[in-house]
């Protein structure tokens, strides 16, 4: 059953409502990002991100965390000892103490929590801490950029957990744009796609969209590389990635000694951790690196741009 135009007019001022409202909460940060690209020569803001950061303890502190709990275990042992009718009433208060502490060792290892900003430009992007110095990565610098995941599991049974995305400079510094960011402009969040997922699809419809950290990423970075890499392989070199090497004849996994030629190959299928070539009337080739997980999806890209039959798939 379709929506009444009327209905659909007032679900639409709603979802504008919220997100002017959004918007305004952070209207001076955006006009913070607009001044920082200005200032930095990287022009207007693409877009503002944040995510909450808390700092590693130290050494030092965890040991001054665990110093009361350790000496309240060697008071208790020593009375359980020496004193076993004494030490009842003390082993009844044990699990409210072991609690207290429980708390108050979460909210001590969360002090100095503080929110991180990422700002995003055509010419290149700006982590922003508290501090207010940026750390700035420029588009000219960006020679490569993959997707970068971590290993969950073990050999026999992998699994991956997805980092974001981890950019190379031309100087040799590697920089790990992390996939928790959020927009700071979208009023619903992550679960805004889940809603649109399970409402009708006139409602899903309607709730506005916003470009996550992978949109921009993949706009700002990844279609660049990608680009390159495919001119390259035009121009008849050979591109290596992730151990495959990928040329106009065709593809040389880790152990091959020879090329696969393209017209050979009737499907590519890549995931974290896994790469399946299926051959034409052949057995499917399997390649397994558990160790790192790491730019499947530019691969992929790159081979869909050369016009190959592959696929990505975002699990382990």
């Amino acid at each position: 059953m379709g929506m009444s135009p009327e209905a659909r007019q007032r679900l639409d001022q709603g979802f504008q409502r919220r997100t002017a409202e959004q918007q305004a909460r952070h209207a001076a940060d955006w006009q913070h990002a607009a001044h920082l690209g200005h200032a930095l020569g990287l022009g207007e803001p693409l877009g503002i991100y944040q995510t909450e950061i808390t700092p590693p303890l130290g050494v030092r502190r965890v040991l001054r965390l665990l110093a009361p709990a350790a000496m309240f275990l060697v008071v208790l042992v020593l009375v359980v000892v020496w004193g076993p009718r004494e030490a009842l009433p003390l082993l009844s208060v044990t699990p409210l103490v072991a609690g207290g502490y429980c708390l108050m060792f979460l909210v001590i290892s969360r002090r100095g929590r503080f929110t991180r900003w990422l700002y995003g430009y055509r010419d290149g992007l700006a982590e922003v801490d508290p501090d207010g110095h940026p750390r700035v990565v420029r588009s000219s610098e960006v020679i490569d950029v993959v997707d970068a995941w971590t290993s969950s599991g073990s050999e026999s049974q992998s699994s991956w957990d997805y980092e974001g995305f981890r950019l190379t400079t031309a100087d040799g510094r590697t920089v790990l744009i992390t996939g928790k960011y959020r927009n700071a402009l979208d009023p619903f969040g992550p679960v805004g796609g889940l809603i649109a997922a399970l409402v009708p699809a006139s409602v899903g419809t309607a709730i506005p969209r916003f470009p996550s950290i992978a949109d921009l990423m993949t706009d700002w970075a990844v279609s660049l590389v990608v680009a390159r890499l495919v001119e390259t392989v035009r121009g008849g070199a050979t591109v290596v990635r992730k151990d495959f090497r990928v040329s106009l004849e065709g593809l040389a996994g880790p152990k091959d000694t020879t090329i696969t030629p393209w017209d050979a190959i009737e499907r590519i299928e890549l995931r974290p951790g896994h790469v399946k070539v299926r051959p034409i009337g052949g057995k499917a080739r399997k390649y397994d690196d558990y160790r790192d997980a790491s730019g499947y999806a530019v691969l992929c890209r790159v081979l869909l741009a050369l016009g190959v039959n592959a696929s990505f798939e975002a699990r382990g």
